[in-house]
């Protein structure tokens, strides 16, 4: 597999300027160009294969090349299992579930980026990048090569939970020609950096649907990469990790899990969840039910205490001095409506939005927070 050629940002703009499937983000002292949503077509040019993260120079020559875009088995027709011949040569590769990471050279100095250039989980990674990394990756830059790494670590966390913060080398890619080096060179680079490069293992498969049924039942871990030596790149992920990722995304904003424990959906979704993850779950329910439970209390004492009051007397003797929410809940116990149904109504009719979740905090005062 030839790549597309890569010496100016002029070379790749031709080819995703205006398109809404991809942004070209102008950072200052660096250029992005990355893709945003797949569509149809998004990859039909071998030009927008390489749009996931390109960093470009003010200048417009090539910074740095991430990894391409390539798809899961079975994703398209070309990746469909029986158009991908196992029999050809193949290394098959860990996939390990943290951020895609790589230098570039911005004012002189070697920065870590993700696709869309110095993030916060970029400059988290940094901490890795010791005096001795920074010259091996600078030598590599020079010469117009880009190393890519894996960046795990326990508050890089997506579903696999990992002890240490660390980097591991998955390849190592010229920024012109896209070609990639080889596995000795590789190993050759991991080892003057110091640190892991990617696990690879023994294929004993023969055909691309062996391998998808044996990827999918894997435990404890995101899935495989296998890399043709025609160029062919697919990856394969194991089924149990879809579903603890799917889950996991599920809880990430406290809109969702709210809406979930309001809904009596987390009780499906807890099995999915590793043991703390479920844990700070379930405490989170527990707290958002005992303290519907409170503010019911609160209302129906409310209430009680005005209970031999005219409408309008209430409305101004006792409502008036009750912020919103708690007003119109007020009023609502007074016509005879239950106090918990009410109170969770409200706030589940709030969990589309981070601002309507705030706006009905006082009513649960419960915080959900996820390490």
């Amino acid at each position: 597999m030839t790549h597309f050629h890569i010496n100016h940002i002029d070379d790749v703009l031709l080819h995703v300027e205006d398109r809404p499937d991809f942004v070209i983000a102008d950072k200052g002292d660096y250029k992005v160009i990355d893709y945003v949503f797949a569509g149809d077509d998004t990859f039909a040019h071998p030009a927008r294969v390489e749009c996931r993260g390109l960093k470009f120079a003010p200048s417009g020559e090539i910074l740095a090349r991430p990894l391409h875009k390539f798809m899961n088995i079975g994703q398209t027709p070309e990746t469909q299992p029986d158009r991908i011949d196992f029999k050809l040569p193949h290394t098959i590769m860990e996939k390990l579930d943290g951020s895609m990471i790589h230098p570039a050279i911005v004012n002189g100095e070697v920065v870590f980026m993700t696709r869309m250039g110095r993030t916060d989980v970029a400059r988290k990674a940094e901490r890795n990048l010791d005096e001795h990394l920074a010259v091996c990756c600078r030598s590599l830059l020079q010469n117009h090569i880009t190393p890519i790494f894996e960046w795990t670590a326990p508050d890089n966390r997506i579903v696999v939970r990992y002890d240490n913060s660390a980097l591991t080398l998955l390849a190592v890619r010229h920024n012109h020609s896209g070609a990639y080096r080889g596995r000795e060179d590789l190993v050759d680079w991991a080892r003057q950096m110091h640190i892991k490069p990617v696990r690879t293992y023994a294929s004993t498969y023969t055909s691309a649907a062996d391998f998808l049924a044996y990827a999918r039942a894997i435990q404890g871990a995101e899935g495989f990469v296998v890399k043709f030596e025609s160029g062919l790149w697919v990856k394969a992920k194991g089924d149990d990790y879809v579903l603890k990722h799917k889950a996991k995304d599920s809880i990430l904003q406290e809109k969702n899990i709210l809406a979930l424990v309001l809904s009596g959906g987390l009780d499906d979704v807890l099995p999915l969840l590793d043991d703390p993850d479920a844990k700070a779950a379930r405490e989170y329910a527990a707290s958002v039910e005992a303290g519907v439970r409170r503010t019911a209390s609160n209302v129906e004492a409310i209430v009680a205490q005005g209970a031999s009051m005219t409408q309008k007397d209430f409305a101004l003797g006792v409502a008036l001095k009750l912020d919103g929410p708690m007003r119109t809940l007020a009023f609502q116990v007074r016509a005879g409506q239950s106090p918990t149904e009410c109170i969770r109504a409200r706030i589940a009719a709030n969990c589309n939005s981070s601002s309507g979740v705030e706006e009905c905090r006082p009513l649960h005062n419960a915080k959900w927070s996820l390490s």
